[in-house]
């Protein structure tokens, strides 16, 4: 479920428009500048000298219509920055690596520089690979196809920020249409989101997660609330966790929509769960409930309740958990076996 409301209007392909795919204007504040952040920090090449004017393209490098971007785009370089931002192809990774225009025309021409660190390249590829599922996310409101595809231009106009997914025909009007800005080159957040390997630990008691809240919860494209959004759940749903980051709050969940790639959620509570130490000692007999009392998910004050019980009620005991000076029953707690924990 999409957590956006509709923002913009998906222009009308009219002859002379666009060779091919679609346009969107996204007018309101909030999602045009979710839009542009998601590009901006995306690893990009930049290409062309005029970076007040900066039009920011999702590629591939063995994309024919990229290629033919590349090439009609020749006599925009004092008008127009354009920052390619290479999400598949052969020589992606080079162009992630070296960041400038001369590996953007190598790698068109299948030569791209030799990559030193390849881990590293692979690593803002896939980082690359979220920013475009990012673009399709953000575009549900107006398209669920999915067909935001390559090449794919973003840039800020006076009434917004438009995204193009296509080859415009009238390249010559580009540059009057992009709205000039401060001329920065700012390092993409996603360099440093990329740079190094992600510490995991197994989730040793958590192999699916969910959430309770009354709004979906997004799911980003790296552990860290500047990655883009690629993607949300609705509550109560289930999906199936691979791993904890370290000690950062953020969950792992297994291969995520059309690309397979990995999604993180912030969840600093059930990441300290997933790797919770604690050892069930077997107990059978009966448990009833002296007072109301909350039954927890995991033995932990912190855990998620799962149900309040009333004076009287009971269960069957399966054992006992010590931890911390404070002892949990554990009860079976619903007909599918599933176990609750009860502070004594």
């Amino acid at each position: 479920m999409a957590m956006m409301m509709t923002v913009a209007a998906l222009l009308p392909l009219r002859s002379g428009a666009v060779d091919r795919g679609k346009q969107v204007m996204v007018s309101q504040s909030e999602p045009a500048a979710r839009l542009l952040d998601t590009v901006e920090n995306a690893i990009w090449a930049a290409d062309g000298q005029a970076a007040d004017k900066p039009v920011y393209v999702l590629y591939s490098t063995e994309c024919a219509w990229s290629k033919r971007l590349y090439d009609d785009t020749r006599g925009l370089a004092g008008k127009v920055q354009l920052r390619w931002i290479p999400v598949a192809g052969g020589t992606a990774g080079s162009v992630v690596a070296a960041r400038d225009a001369a590996s953007i025309a190598g790698a068109f021409g299948g030569r791209g520089p030799r990559v030193v660190d390849v881990a590293a390249a692979q690593r803002g590829l896939a980082y690359n690979q979220g920013v475009m599922d990012s673009i399709n996310y953000q575009m549900r409101p107006y398209d669920r196809s999915s067909t935001f595809a390559f090449p794919t231009l973003v840039y800020r106009t006076s009434k917004g920020v438009k995204l193009v997914a296509g080859n415009p025909r009238n390249l010559a009007a580009l540059p009057g249409e992009v709205l000039p800005q401060p001329a920065t080159m700012p390092t993409p957040s996603g360099v440093a989101l990329s740079s190094h390997p992600l510490s995991l630990v197994n989730s040793r008691n958590l192999p699916k997660w969910s959430h309770r809240q009354a709004r979906p919860v997004v799911f980003h494209a790296a552990p860290s609330p500047q990655a883009p959004p690629i993607d949300d759940l609705d509550k109560d749903l289930l999906v199936p966790v691979s791993g904890i980051v370290g000690t950062t709050g953020w969950i792992e969940v297994a291969p995520w929509g059309p690309g397979k790639r990995k999604a993180y959620v912030h969840d600093p509570v059930m990441a300290r769960m997933a790797t919770l130490e604690f050892r069930v000692r077997p107990q059978g007999g009966q448990w009833q409930a002296r007072d109301t009392v909350q039954v927890r998910e995991f033995p932990d004050a912190e855990a998620p309740v799962l149900e309040t019980l009333g004076p009287g009620e009971r269960y069957q005991r399966r054992g006992v958990v010590e931890r911390g000076g404070d002892v949990w029953e554990q009860i079976v707690l619903y007909a599918d076996g599933t176990p609750g924990y009860v502070r004594r």
